[in-house]
């Protein structure tokens, strides 16, 4: 990355995928089931924001990540993503910010170790952590000499 994104961008991402993930809870309920929405943005190093929800399936093996269709978009796009944020919302709880997953952040990888991925503090608050700072040791630096 040549500079990190700036403090608003990064809450600008962090709100934009609390709302889509408070319209997928509200969507649920409407179709009869429990309220609940997680929804994932990412910020690209052009800029652009990416948008993506979580896929329910029948089989849970089949279910999708909200981070894989921004990852999906920014591989089809050729624009790498520089900072990713997935919010799951209940009606109870209000926005929960949700570390990428040990999957999404292999997905990730991809894009570098100086990928910034929200994290969730104690207090409710947000704070974005590098991969290489969730992932010390990945299994790939056994192999890379």
């Amino acid at each position: 990355m040549t500079s990190e994104p700036s403090e608003p961008a990064l809450d600008a991402l962090f709100r934009t995928a609390s709302e889509l993930a408070a319209a997928e809870a509200e969507h649920s309920v409407g179709v009869g089931e429990d309220g609940e929405g997680v929804a994932a943005a990412a910020l690209t190093r052009s800029g652009a924001v990416l948008v993506g929800v979580w896929v329910e399936a029948m089989v849970d093996s089949a279910c999708l990540c909200a981070e894989t269709g921004p990852i999906c978009d920014a591989h089809r796009t050729r624009d790498p993503i520089r900072a990713s944020v997935c919010v799951r919302w209940t009606s109870d709880q209000g926005a929960t910010v949700l570390p990428a997953c040990g999957v999404c952040q292999e997905r990730l990888a991809v894009f570098g170790g100086d990928v910034l991925i929200a994290v969730a503090l104690g207090d409710g608050g947000v704070e974005y952590a590098t991969l290489a700072d969730l992932r010390p040791h990945p299994w790939w630096s056994a192999v890379e000499g």
